[in-house]
């Protein structure tokens, strides 16, 4: 019994365990995620805990128990290929990671993510080698449809577009971005000689060989940002900033200098070779430039120097302007073979190289010297003038005057200005001065850099530090535009979107980093790293440490503010090293700030190669114009874009508290940044995310690949586009767009010159177009439409445009035929009229008359030819009036442009003294503000004193001291008191510890009940976002439903109205058949009635026909008769006659059929020639009116340039009161710097009591005295403290007293530069009206022309037609007298018919009994007729 009872036991137990599968889900492990089971117990089987669920993996069939947050939905397998991320039906890590490594197995790296585009780096199917820069990679079908979909989108709302690449170094950015150019013209296509495929491949050739270095990432890895315009669709324009000029003098360890140095000495000539000197090369090179040492590396070389050459031919490179490059080329390299030293004074290490260099760059030996080391006279200058960004005291003769640093700051210097230069060479190829319809951007910087993705243990350095920092800048600017904008958007047009915006953003990075001082600060106001860098080099006695400290101490304090996030940057264990959290806090970077000062401040020897030899005749453009910032190349063009951009950038540069700093190396790195992305912002943009997640045995890094995705926030982004309404139009552009699907709206809302209500024409619209309601809602401004609905409703007026156009096209192709039919016609009479011609002169060519016309008609057309020449003559002498006008106008236009240029001239020049005097008081408020915080730093030491002193002094008060003069009871009683007061302070202080072990205790309780609940959070926060991202895929498969339903629901409503329509139809037609056959029977028995009945009416008809041909026939028999008699008696020459009368008579026929056919022909020229004058008036009062349109748009140009001319005056006025106001300010700051050191004294002297103090406080301490002295002391140190306080709100003031003055400098710097700005946009819009004047004032002048020539030929057409009315007068008249006899002979017919009706009874009764075939004869002789 106890058996059975155990057996259904077990069995029990069994049936309990019984788990089926629920579906396929991904199990998320750490580096990897792995397809799985889901398990789900059945009936009777217990639970698992809430929180976890039971899977099985199909790797290995092993069954685990894990939280449900490891868990996530599998898409279907027809999704694996999915070529929009957007379309999956669970938007999830796993399913994101699964679609991409799906895609780039099967060849297939770019896939789309909502509007942006994912490039998997690099392809795993290749012919080539994978690396990047080895073939120019063909754009995959993604790549194309992006094209297409920027371009229509260009075109169709004439706006600015930009494609920015974002991802790590060596990721692919560049190539995509080139071949997303190749592509885009190819669509496009150009209209000029300026722009073409192989212009921009050469550009793109000639950047990577000057731009790129070899890394361990790719062979062509860039090191500079840049941003080509592609202008449609004339010209380009290529503007470069950020370039790593260090890297030329700078060796690090995997990576080469840049490209060209090994393509030069590998590929150049012999000749060229010995006159750059470069036939013998040096075994050493400080630089790190040498020659390639194997045969696959020189042969690599040789290729890619061709290559560069054919560039430099393509893009117009002048063979002088080639030279003078190589010439730099190799300076440099010598200059790095020649090497820096310190022999007493500071020299080059080897005379021989440094001499080939001074030979090459085309100067003298000294003079390199001089440049190179000695510019000792350009800082006492800097100093007279305080405008010095380099380091005092003994850092400067130790740090800042080493021989390497001036010998690198040599060659960086050469490198940055050939590297700017070649910039505006290709820029001056690719440029066009028409204007343009909207312009593409495309932006390619250097990827973010890590040492630690290379396996690398130093610390990252100065440059990538820049390249990272302007990498967080753009994917700030992608997070604003994807997730603030849009929300923004939303909530602006009142439309509700369900979603969060995401916690984190680069925002955080990008602060810690360049966060700008408030205008009155202190040390203790947050700033970034770029600030503090910029501070301390000028501050002396520091170091890059105290930067580190100052900066996250900063942020320290904020990361305690906000507890649940860590700090953006922190200081490393590592001494001038921090590590700053990127693509928020995934791919942390650690840099090492060693050396960094060297580098960010202003070389003197960078500012001295541009006034070498080679270098200054190749540069001599640029040196006119002042740079902005040496790094930045390509602001070169005179087209209206080009203006527009390089007036974006300069604006960047002259405005704001940090463009008064821009000469500095740190503030220029965040002006470039500013500049590139206020370039990009008003623009439409697209973003390339490029990743790299490959390994070297072919597998994929799905970590890496989890970061690199993590920096965009890709599945955030993916939520908002499924689920919000990524596509929006205005609602007169959605209206006019779309009104052609609606005829009836478009009726209503037709009329251009009616104002009407948009949104009730929208809404109208919406209704006729019967689209779902939930996949478009109408905002306060805007109509917002879910991903597709636009691409449908496209297609739908696509269609509709569609059938219109074969319409038109087809009555386009009717008239043109008929206009050839008639052509023909034409053509055929004038073939048969040239026939006609010929025929008659070759009958009369034998006539002497005809010989003597031959030989008038030469001397006929002399007189002619006298009289075109004097009409030719007389036009000549119109034209060279109008010249001479023109002329005239054109002196005048370039007198009035000599006085505009003339005072722009002055104007500018007055602008750069202000700029100058703006300059030197902004160095001198920086040396201010390195004096202020030293002084903030000595009055902190004395703070720090004063308490020192005051605790002394404490301690002292605390202290017993026993006068000498008092009794021993009293020292006694002292004692005692004394000692009872110290067991209370021990009691006290037992107590005061007590409570606080009790409040430690309590505080770690609570601080792990913090971190608990801190946990609780974020689960509750997992949990959540996993809710919500499937509530979200669960609305979108919702909506999708319900918009496949409500499109089937219109699809069975068009049928069953279709269906009525036809049976309607088919009715309609029944009824028809009805009718007609009703009708026929009714005709079928009319037709029988007729059958037997005999109708007299006929047959009396018939008898009077036959009585009136019979007496026709009578007529014509006497006729003959009388003409044989009288032609018996007449001679043979009358005969001859009526034959001769014959032939005229029939001629007069065929000329009167000519003449009638030559009439309709020429009546027809002439409707069609009024037709053209008709069209000729309408056009020359359409030009009349643009005229008219133009000349008052001349005189509001006059006006507009009077106006501006008096702004100008005014704004000259203003800028002269406000030199008077500078001048007045700088006599103020004088003064304000005398009281400085007045206050300087005093503190020096309060520094002085300060120190009697303190040895009067020693001096109290040593010795016995009484309270009385101590609370002297007291209330001095107080009215010491009062006094500092005073001073310190001195200080304050006379900070914002100089605030306040710089920004009255950069006003008026801003002021003159619109002014200018208006000036010049003025001047090009007078220029542009002129030219259309002069080509409305040719316009008319033909129009003249044809109206002459179109009513000369109106004459001569009249003519003809008069001529022609004659011959129809007479042809009438014959037609006349042919009708009377006509009439006469039907008088006589009638009087036949009535004269005898019983004997024309006889004759019918004999033709009857006759037959059929009986025949009469009427007359005798030749001339006789047979009846039949």
């Amino acid at each position: 019994m106890q058996a059975e009872t155990t057996v259904t036991e077990n069995a029990r137990k069994e049936v309990r365990d019984v788990w089926y599968e629920a579906g396929t889900v991904w199990y998320v492990d750490k580096d990897d995620f792995i397809r799985a089971t889901q398990l789900k117990p059945d009936e009777g089987t217990p639970e698992l805990p809430e929180g976890r669920v039971r899977v099985q993996l199909e790797t290995d069939g092993s069954v685990h128990d894990v939280s449900e947050y490891e868990v996530e939905k599998c898409n279907p397998p027809e999704l694996d290929l999915c070529e929009d991320l957007s379309d999956l039906q669970s938007v999830n890590e796993c399913g994101v990671l699964h679609t991409l490594t799906s895609r780039a197995k099967a060849n297939l790296p770019l896939t789309h993510a909502g509007p942006n585009l994912v490039n998997f780096w690099p392809p795993l199917q290749t012919h080539s080698k994978s690396r990047r820069g080895e073939s120019v990679w063909d754009a995959p079908p993604a790549l194309a449809a992006l094209v297409k979909r920027v371009y229509m989108s260009m075109v169709g709302t004439r706006r600015d577009h930009s494609v920015c690449a974002l991802g790590r170094s060596g990721t692919g950015k560049t190539t995509a971005c080139q071949a997303f150019t190749h592509a885009l013209i190819k669509q496009a296509g150009t209209a000029g000689d300026n722009m073409s495929v192989e212009r921009v491949q050469a550009m793109f050739t000639i950047l990577r060989s000057f731009g790129c270095v070899s890394s361990k990432h790719s062979d062509a890895s860039s090191r500079f940002a840049m941003v080509f315009s592609l202008d449609f669709n004339h010209a380009g324009q290529a503007a470069t900033l950020m370039l790593d000029k260090w890297k030329v003098c700078q060796k690090i360890q995997g990576e080469s200098n840049f490209l060209v140095f090994s393509q030069m000495l590998a590929g150049l000539s012999t000749e060229m070779r010995i006159e750059l000197q470069l036939h013998q090369l040096s075994e050493f090179n400080s630089f790190g430039i040498v020659h390639p040492t194997k045969v696959e590396e020189k042969q690599r070389a040789s290729i890619a120097f061709t290559k560069l050459l054919s560039a430099m031919e393509t893009l117009g490179f002048s063979p002088g302007e080639q030279k003078a490059i190589w010439h730099v080329l190799a300076g440099i390299y010598h200059l790095g073979a020649a090497g820096a030293c310190k022999v007493g004074r500071r020299q080059f290490m080897n005379f021989d190289s440094a001499q080939m260099a001074s030979s090459v760059l085309g100067c003298e030996g000294d003079d390199l010297h001089t440049a190179v080391f000695k510019h000792h006279l350009r800082q006492l200058l800097q100093r007279a003038t305080g405008g010095s960004r380099e380091r005092s005291g003994a850092a400067e003769s130790e740090e800042g005057q080493m021989p390497a640093q001036c010998l690198d700051g040599m060659a960086a210097g050469l490198y940055e200005e050939l590297f700017t230069a070649i910039v505006s060479l290709i820029n001056r190829a690719l440029s066009s001065q028409q204007l343009m319809l909207a312009s593409v951007m495309v932006v390619d910087t250097p990827g973010l850099r890590n040492p630690r993705h290379s396996a690398e243990e130093r610390g990252a350095s100065w440059s990538e530090f820049c390249h990272n920092y302007l990498q967080e800048r753009l994917l700030e600017h992608y997070h604003s535009h994807t997730f603030t904008h849009t929300l923004e958007r939303y909530a602006q047009e009142k439309v509700h979107v369900e979603f969060e915006c995401p916690e984190t953003s680069p925002a955080e990075v990008v602060s810690a980093i360049d966060q700008p001082p408030p205008q009155v600060h202190t040390d203790e106001d947050p700033r970034g790293l770029l600030w503090v860098l910029d501070e301390e080099m000028v501050t002396p006695a520091s170091c890059e440490n105290r930067a580190v400290e100052r900066v996250c101490h900063y942020y320290s304090d904020m990361g305690k503010k906000h507890t649940e996030r860590l700090p953006a940057m922190r200081q490393c264990e590592q001494l001038m090293q921090c590590e700053v959290k990127h693509l928020m806090g995934s791919d942390p970077v650690r840099y090492d700030l060693a050396g960094w000062f060297s580098l960010i401040q202003n070389n003197p020897s960078a500012l001295n190669a541009i006034c070498l030899g080679v270098v200054k005749a190749m540069f001599t453009p640029r040196i006119s114009l002042p740079p902005l910032c040496r790094a930045l190349g390509g602001l070169e063009g005179g087209s209206q874009r080009s203006l527009q951009r390089n007036g974006t950038i300069r604006k960047t540069f002259s405005g704001g508290m940090a463009a008064i700093r821009r000469h500095s190396q740190c503030i220029a790195v965040k002006l470039q940044a500013d500049a590139l992305i206020n370039l990009i912002r008003r623009a439409r943009p697209v973003f390339l995310q490029c990743v790299s997640a490959k390994t070297d045995n072919g597998s994929f890094d799905i970590p890496a690949l989890r970061v690199q995705l993590h920096s965009t926030q890709i599945l955030s982004a993916l939520q908002l586009y499924r689920i919000g309404y990524s596509e929006h139009m205005t609602l007169g552009d959605f209206r006019c767009h779309f009104q052609a699907l609606a005829p009836s709206v478009m009726k209503r809302y037709a009329s251009v010159f009616v104002s009407h209500d948009e949104r009730k024409a929208v809404e109208e619209l919406l209704v006729e177009l019967d689209v779902d309601k939930k996949s478009i809602l109408v905002g306060a401004s805007r109509v917002f439409m879910k991903r597709g609905v636009l691409c449908y409703l496209e297609q739908q007026r696509e269609k509709q445009v569609t059938g219109w156009l074969v319409h038109l096209q087809a009555a386009c192709l009717g008239h043109l035929a008929r206009q050839k039919y008639r052509k023909l016609k034409v053509q055929q009479m004038a073939v048969s009229c040239l026939q006609r011609n010929l025929r008659a002169l070759r009958v009369v060519s034998k006539w002497r008359w005809w010989k003597l016309f031959c030989r008038l008609r030469p001397l006929l057309d002399v007189n002619m030819d006298n009289e075109r020449l004097r009409a030719k003559e007389d036009e000549i002498s119109v034209l060279r009036r109008r010249l001479e006008k023109s002329e005239k106008e054109r002196n005048e236009l370039r007198q009035t442009a000599d006085n505009l240029e003339t005072k722009v001239t002055a104007v500018t020049s007055e602008l750069s003294d202000e700029r100058f005097r703006g300059d030197a008081v902004g160095q001198a408020l920086d040396v201010e503000r390195a004096e202020r915080l030293r002084l903030s730093r000595e009055n902190k030491d004395l703070q720090v004193r004063q308490k020192k002193s005051l605790e002394k002094c404490h301690r002292y008060k605390v202290t017993p001291s026993i006068p000498p003069h008092l009794a021993e009871t009293e020292l006694v009683m002292q004692l005692e008191c004394c000692q009872t007061e110290m067991e209370f302070v021990c009691r006290r202080l037992k107590q005061t510890e007590e409570k606080l072990e009790t409040e430690r205790q309590t505080r770690q309780e609570l601080d792990a009940k913090v971190r608990q609940h801190a946990e609780t959070v974020t689960e509750l926060k997992r949990h959540c976002r996993h809710l919500t991202s499937d509530l979200q895929d669960a609305r979108v498969l919702t909506d999708s439903l319900q918009s496949r339903m409500h499109e089937l629901d219109r699809k069975q409503r068009r049928f069953l109205r279709q269906l009525e329509m036809q049976l309607e139809q088919e009715y309609e037609e029944k009824q028809m058949v009805i009718h007609e056959k009703h009708d026929l029977e009714g005709l079928i028995a009319t037709l029988c009635d007729q059958v037997g009945h005999r109708d007299f009416d006929v047959e009396k008809k018939l008898r009077r026909d036959l009585k009136r041909t019979h007496a026709l026939l009578a007529d014509a028999q006497l006729l003959l008769a009388t003409m044989e008699s009288s032609g018996q008696n007449l001679p043979n020459g009358s005969k001859d006659q009526i034959e001769h009368l014959h032939f005229q008579l029939e001629e007069s026929e065929a000329r009167r059929l000519e003449a009638e056919s030559i009439q309709a022909t020429l009546s027809q020229e002439l409707d069609n020639n009024q037709a053209e004058l008709e069209n000729i008036c309408k056009q020359k009062s359409v030009v009349d009116e643009n005229l008219a349109l133009l000349q008052q748009e001349k005189v509001d140009l006059l006006k507009r340039l009077e106006e501006d001319q008096e702004d100008l005056n005014e704004l000259m006025k203003k800028h002269k009161a406000l030199i008077a106001q500078s001048s007045s300010d700088i006599a103020q700051i004088r003064e304000l710097q005398a009281e400085l050191e007045e206050v300087k004294k005093q503190k020096q002297s309060l520094q002085e009591e300060l120190q009697q103090c303190v040895s009067r406080v020693q001096f109290l301490e040593s010795s016995t005295v009484g309270r009385s002295i101590v609370s002297k002391q007291e209330a001095r140190v107080r009215d010491l403290e009062n006094k500092l306080e005073f001073q310190r709100g001195q200080v304050k003031r006379f900070e914002v007293l100089v605030l306040r003055l710089r920004d009255s400098v950069v006003r008026l710097g801003e002021e003159l530069e619109q002014s200018a700005q208006a000036e010049a946009r003025e001047r090009e819009n007078a220029r542009y009206y002129q030219q259309r004047v002069q080509d409305m004032r040719l316009e008319m002048e033909e129009l003249s022309q044809a109206e002459q020539e179109s009513s000369r030929r109106r004459m001569e057409l009249e003519m003809k037609v008069e001529e022609l009315s004659t011959v129809r007068q007479a042809l009438q008249a014959d037609l006349e007298t042919s009708i009377r006899r006509i009439v006469d002979l039907q008088a006589a017919l009638e009087e036949v018919e009535s004269s005898d009706d019983s004997d024309t009874e006889r004759g019918v009764k004999l033709n009857c009994t006759g037959g059929q075939n009986s025949r009469h004869t009427l007359g005798r002789g030749p001339n006789k007729i047979n009846i039949y």
